[in-house]
């Protein structure tokens, strides 16, 4: 027997949320997008927005007048949601008494109540695995050429963390070299987390859960190079649209023709990397999911509901700009005077409005900069380390994976909770070699 009635939307989303951390969901990024994009819509009343060509524009980062009479990818996904939601109603979501239903035909998705007798019930799970056979065998024998095996090569993706991505991220072939290191370090963190209070102070604490995935941004370095020779900052949206030469005007130079071939490349620095594989080893000591992503390949959705932590200032990590708009210290690089510059939005008493950091200062000065905030949709957090050089980067990660600097930090701003809040942190250290030494903090700020 199944009943619809008036249910509270922090109900729908608490089950949305159980759904997309089951096991038929926390592996395939796409199809939890797809459920949390159509749910969240239906939660605000929205519903009626829902249709193939919106899904695909906000889910599927397809441009607003593509054609979906030639691109059934939509259609596709929505009928291995309504395979998924099934597999998770037989399996984890047994006792659930609310369901999600996707009419077929439709995209407007339904939350009801549902009472099942034992035998009832035990003839619906029959159905269902059934039905999940039925897709294992499609799915596995479905022919060269057939619009199936590209979605299971793009789930295969998301679950290959390492392996599937580096058959084409020709960078994270380095990362090989740090497996032996790995292996050590990840021991030897094991060992210090086993004696620390997880659950007390450290944001990674809040950013790496049991059965929700982890995804990991290094930052994009041929855009460096690019930025450099145009005199200008790459704005978010050309970087969604791959509008790097575009709008350039007349012939390139040899110095923008050799920035545009290396742009086309992919490449993150050695500090990236290594900040990517500890929190891989710290993600497996908290038992949560790393998710590796070029900054290229991550989509809007995936910073609005997942926990994220995105490497690199806005100058190679675009993404960052996304949460500009909430931060009180926002890093950019200003080509003019090609200098960095940490821009204070609301300067407290005996505060500068700025902080600068010059490249050729032979003091060689640098900035960092630790923002850990909520993300868009309030169900998870984001953590953003950025400096004015590698060495403001490692320095930003030296700060937030340091149990006893967060310690005096949280007793320097008197917070008293067992949690650690979300904050700005701005710091100061010196490049010696590329290199972080040891830093200091010039301000911060307390979100809540």
């Amino acid at each position: 027997m199944q009943t619809q009635e008036t249910l509270s939307p922090t109900t729908k989303r608490e089950l949305v949320q159980r759904i997309i951390a089951s096991g038929p969901f926390n592996k395939s990024e796409r199809l939890s997008s797809f459920l949390l994009h159509i749910c969240e819509l239906e939660v605000q009343g929205r519903a009626a927005e829902l249709s193939e060509k919106e899904i695909g524009h906000s889910v599927f980062r397809l441009p607003i007048d593509y054609d979906p009479s030639t691109d059934g990818i939509v259609r596709s996904h929505a009928s291995r949601l309504r395979r998924r939601l099934e597999m998770y109603y037989m399996r984890e979501g047994s006792e659930e008494h609310l369901r999600i239903v996707i009419p077929r035909g439709s995209y407007q998705p339904r939350f009801e109540r549902i009472e099942l007798n034992s035998a009832a019930k035990q003839t619906d799970q029959s159905e269902v695995a059934l039905s999940a056979k039925r897709e294992e065998r499609v799915e596995s024998s479905s022919p060269e050429g057939s619009p199936l095996p590209p979605l299971i090569k793009e789930e295969q993706k998301d679950t290959d963390l390492v392996p599937a991505v580096s058959r084409r991220v020709p960078w994270l072939g380095i990362v090989a070299g740090f497996i032996v290191m790995s292996l050590i370090s990840g021991a030897l963190l094991y060992r210090h987390f086993r004696t620390a209070n997880l659950t007390d102070i450290s944001p990674l604490a809040a950013l790496f859960t049991k059965g929700r995935p982890t995804i990991l941004v290094p930052g994009d370095s041929g855009l460096v190079i690019w930025q450099e020779t145009q005199h200008r900052n790459l704005t978010l949206p050309d970087y969604l649209a791959s509008n790097y030469s575009k709008t350039h005007e007349g012939a390139f130079s040899p110095e923008e023709q050799i920035a545009l071939s290396l742009l086309r490349r992919r490449y993150t620095s050695m500090v990236d990397l290594e900040i990517v594989q500890k929190l891989s080893n710290m993600a497996q000591i908290y038992q949560a999911e790393p998710l590796l992503r070029f900054a290229r390949d991550v989509r809007p959705n995936d910073l609005k509901y997942n926990n994220v932590v995105l490497i690199g200032s806005s100058e190679t990590n675009p993404w960052n700009q996304m949460f500009q708009g909430t931060m009180n210290f926002v890093l950019t690089k200003d080509h003019q005077r090609t200098l960095y510059t940490i821009e204070n939005r609301h300067p407290a008493h005996g505060e500068p409005a700025q902080w600068f950091s010059d490249p050729a200062d032979r003091l060689k000065n640098a900035y960092c900069k630790v923002s850990y905030l909520a993300n868009p949709s309030g169900a998870g957090n984001v953590l953003v380390l950025e400096g004015t050089s590698m060495a403001g980067t490692e320095c930003a990660w030296e700060f937030i994976s340091n149990q006893g600097r967060l310690k005096q930090f949280l007793k320097m701003v008197d917070w008293r909770d067992h949690q650690a809040p979300h904050f700005e942190v701005l710091l100061r250290t010196s490049n010696l070699g590329g290199n972080a030494a040891a830093s200091e903090i010039v301000a911060w700020r307390i979100s809540n």
